[in-house]
């Protein structure tokens, strides 16, 4: 057999052997757990993936410093926080990551509740060694904050959650309720969206991001984040699990010393009942509640009022 000859065979095993090890993907994850692997560079980003809690996670991440890390709310992905990164760059390590199934991470598992996804940003600030990292949320972002807060909260420097009310707390009905959440039942509807918004998701979405000031190319990046058929599945998967998170909520209660952030924009729909969420954030066991507001935004914080979100995030990480 000639060299070539062996060459070639060579690359053609270890191409089924490659091909062997990404099937195996969740299964390796179980045994050896957390895998980070390192992408591009783009604007003073660095990007990578990690396989964790049987989904792979994609994120940005940028900075020096203590840990902190962002989490996306509804419509968009990790790119939400593009207008914030830079500033808290030069004090933090931040990493913005995209939820499972959204943008480019894969789901991994058909579980989208607020507790899973915390096991996932739990396990993945674990790999990538973030420790003890501020988590910051916005909208369902929020949710999965809140769920980090209860369930690992000697591994948090603290929590904010901003621009979302709390499953199972006070303030939580009222706010799901009402023709403002028209959007809540239809994405909780088995199915049906999936099917109405394929191929119109454009329409669907921009209608959400048109209400922030997003800027064209933000518009644009967040879409790309919920084009595929899985990615808009993921979304509506996770206002499916709306349920099973009032019933973390409402069961998580005992002494927790996480310092919490409860924050809305002035504008916002949920700001009237800000002050019932940070009293039922207190009664559930929370010791350290702090309520903030940013001026001159409504739900999209961050596009609404950069430097201001900024400044708060600051404050208090």
């Amino acid at each position: 057999m000639t060299d070539e000859t062996n060459r070639t065979r060579n690359r053609a095993l270890l191409g089924l052997a490659a091909v062997a090890v990404a099937g195996s993907g969740v299964a390796l994850a179980r045994t050896i757990g957390a895998r980070v692997a390192r992408g591009r560079r783009d604007r003073g980003l660095s990007f990578g993936t990690v396989r964790v809690h049987g989904a792979v996670l994609h994120f940005a991440r940028t900075g020096r410093g203590p840990a902190l890390i962002l989490l996306h709310g509804f419509p968009q992905d990790w790119s939400e926080w593009r207008p914030v990164l830079a500033r808290l760059a030069k004090r933090y390590t931040v990493v913005a990551v995209d939820l499972r199934g959204i943008g480019q991470s894969t789901a991994g598992s058909a579980k989208f509740d607020a507790a899973t996804m915390a096991a996932d940003v739990h396990e993945f600030a674990g790999a990538l060694k973030l420790d003890r990292p501020y988590v910051v949320g916005h909208d369902i972002g929020g949710m999965v904050a809140h769920a980090y807060a209860r369930l690992y909260p000697a591994d948090l420097r603290g929590a904010m959650i901003l621009d979302v009310p709390v499953p199972g707390l006070d303030g939580w009905d009222e706010a799901v309720s009402g023709p403002a959440a028209w959007h809540v039942g239809f994405l909780q509807t088995p199915d049906l969206p999936e099917e109405l918004v394929a191929g119109r998701h454009a329409a669907f979405l921009g209608h959400f991001l048109r209400m922030g000031a997003h800027s064209p190319d933000a518009v644009d990046e967040a879409l790309r984040a919920y084009a595929a058929p899985a990615q808009f599945h993921a979304a509506c998967e996770m206002y499916r699990a709306f349920p099973a998170n009032v019933a973390f909520g409402a069961e998580q209660r005992g002494l927790n010393e996480v310092p919490i952030v409860y924050g809305t924009g002035d504008a916002s729909p949920f700001a009237p009942l800000a002050d019932r969420i940070v009293a039922a954030l207190k009664d559930s066991g929370f010791t350290d509640v702090t309520r903030a507001t940013v001026p001159d935004a409504v739900h999209y914080l961050v596009a609404d009022n950069p430097d201001a979100t900024a400044t708060l995030i600051e404050r208090h990480a």
